[in-house]
């Protein structure tokens, strides 16, 4: 499954280079929002595809997308996911744990990125690979921000953005302070030593997650 989603996915980069540019934000808004759907990658290439064609023609015909899909792009994309089959809990199961792997071994490469290059700045001698309690807990925050931000810009790809900028950026701004205070209080004053292991022996942990993260994603496309 995982090759034949490649080989959708390669063919459909392609064919969307056709659409032209008047085209193309609406396209992308509407693939965001499937993206966020429960249908697996590769019925969403389909999926894709069939939408990329449908504009192609449109614009050969001189049509734009509006003409060709209509002005309900919500509700066509929620019609056109409702038909598609979802995700088995047992496939939505495989995609947690594929995730946690992800996150494990991209949030283990930086910490011990940091490791080195700070114990290689200071010429220490001592390769360990610390996590207080602090750490994991920010670690946790990052993985579920990620997860909330990445969910919100796709359920809410297609919905009217906010015409008072200057209040969306307020929120933004006081939403990044919030989560920047708790991060650093709590790497602050709960820098209690949770793991202390050799810095071989974290390495090795990093790639075995990383090798777990390729094996489970080709049952999870």
């Amino acid at each position: 499954m995982k090759k034949k989603c490649r080989e959708l996915l390669k063919i459909n980069n392609k064919l969307e280079k056709g659409i032209l540019k008047e085209n193309n934000e609406l396209y992308t808004d509407m693939i965001v929002y499937i993206r966020g759907s429960e249908m697996t990658n590769y019925d969403q290439e389909l999926v894709r595809g069939d939408l990329i064609q449908m504009i192609i023609d449109g614009q050969n015909r001189g049509d734009n997308i509006e003409n060709v899909i209509g002005e309900n792009y919500k509700n066509i994309c929620d019609e056109i996911i409702e038909t598609m089959p979802k995700r088995t809990k047992f496939q939505k199961i495989l995609l947690g744990v594929e995730h946690c792997f992800s996150c494990i071994w991209i949030l283990g490469m930086i910490s011990i990125g940091k490791i080195v290059i700070w114990n290689w700045g200071e010429k220490k001698g001592d390769w360990k690979f610390i996590l207080s309690i602090g750490d994991i807990i920010n670690m946790l925050i990052v993985i579920l921000l990620a997860n909330v931000v990445v969910n919100y810009i796709c359920k809410t790809a297609l919905v009217n953005k906010e015409k008072n900028r200057i209040v969306s950026f307020l929120k933004t701004w006081i939403g990044f302070m919030i989560v920047t205070g708790i991060m650093v209080a709590s790497a602050y004053y709960l820098n209690y030593t949770l793991i202390n292991i050799s810095l071989v022996f974290a390495i090795v942990f990093v790639v075995v997650a990383f090798i777990c993260d390729i094996v489970l994603s080709r049952y999870t496309m």
